[in-house]
């Protein structure tokens, strides 16, 4: 009898461990859970949008857009195997040089004041202020690093012939100046692309639908792109998103493929961090040159 009950509460003891070490490893996503967590992104599982609660899928196609996926595909003289992430986003930077998207960007790096910042992204907007100019411009205007990663935005899509018909920002001076430094210009500031907690919640609703109807009225060219200078909770306003065919997120400078389709919005694709599309814009072969004085490298052998 004292057997079983021993056997009970080491056997309850164990399972409450098993369960708190589930559960940490899930929320850290600490290695092997990252793994598990990344497998079960390749089965598609499905997610929910951060906002609203709804059930989405990661990296859903339409008839249309699978075909042409396909199609590309076929089309590329590809040596070895190349992962299907891999193959996603070669796709995308594709259709991002063609044109007709809208590209939502997650600023560049700020400063993490995380208690103040949504207090003083507020204070910026209702007062009609630029934050760079405030002692407290740390909180809401882009880092030294943040500034440079923004320059090098503009460097790729240079680099890339990437067309752009107009830049549309949020009033924040992080989004404001990542705007300037990758593209060289704004258009147009929008308040509805501010983060929704620096908004008042009883103004979501009716941020998101304005939102929605001002991207929907812009006359988009089928061979450029609206940049959208914002925030990573952007995609979150309710009635902004008609369709989410990946997971939502993304690292500072990140962006998110929309394209506007019937009368709807549908997040296609993102690129979690700038520096993955970066990449994808520069080829080129293998080459090698000897270095004519090993012991003086300045003599032609800083670079290639």
């Amino acid at each position: 009898m004292n057997f079983n009950f021993r056997s009970i509460i080491i056997l309850l003891l164990f399972g409450m461990v098993a369960y708190i070490v589930l559960a940490v490893g899930a929320y850290t996503k600490f290695f092997p859970f990252n793994i598990i967590q990344q497998s079960n992104l390749n089965k598609k599982v499905s997610s929910l949008n951060m906002y609203t609660g709804k059930t989405i899928l990661i990296e859903k196609f339409d008839n249309e857009t699978k075909k042409d996926f396909d199609n590309f595909w076929r089309n590329q003289n590809v040596q070895g195997e190349i992962n299907y992430e891999n193959k996603l986003n070669i796709y995308w930077a594709d259709r991002v040089k063609k044109g007709g998207l809208i590209l939502l960007f997650r600023h560049a790096e700020r400063q993490k004041w995380h208690e103040a910042v949504t207090g003083f992204d507020a204070y910026e907007l209702h007062n009609k202020i630029d934050a760079r100019e405030y002692s407290w411009f740390r909180a809401t205007c882009l880092t030294e690093k943040g500034i440079e990663t923004a320059k090098m935005i503009k460097l790729t899509f240079e680099h890339g012939n990437i067309p752009v018909q107009k830049v549309f920002s949020s009033p924040s001076c992080r989004a404001r100046e990542t705007a300037i430094y990758g593209f060289g210009r704004i258009d147009e500031i929008h308040n509805a692309l501010l983060h929704y907690t620096a908004i008042n919640p009883l103004d979501h609703d009716q941020f998101g639908k304005d939102l929605k109807q001002t991207v929907l009225d812009f006359p988009l060219e089928k061979n450029k792109n609206l940049i959208l200078s914002a925030h990573n909770s952007v995609v979150s306003y309710p009635n902004f998103i008609d369709e989410f065919n990946i997971i939502e997120g993304l690292d500072e400078t990140g962006f998110y493929v929309i394209e506007k389709k019937d009368n709807r919005l549908i997040v296609r694709h993102r690129f979690f961090k700038s520096k993955i599309f970066n990449t994808l814009m520069y080829r080129w072969k293998y080459e090698s040159k000897k270095c004519p004085d090993p012991e003086n490298p300045k003599n032609n052998c800083f670079s290639m």
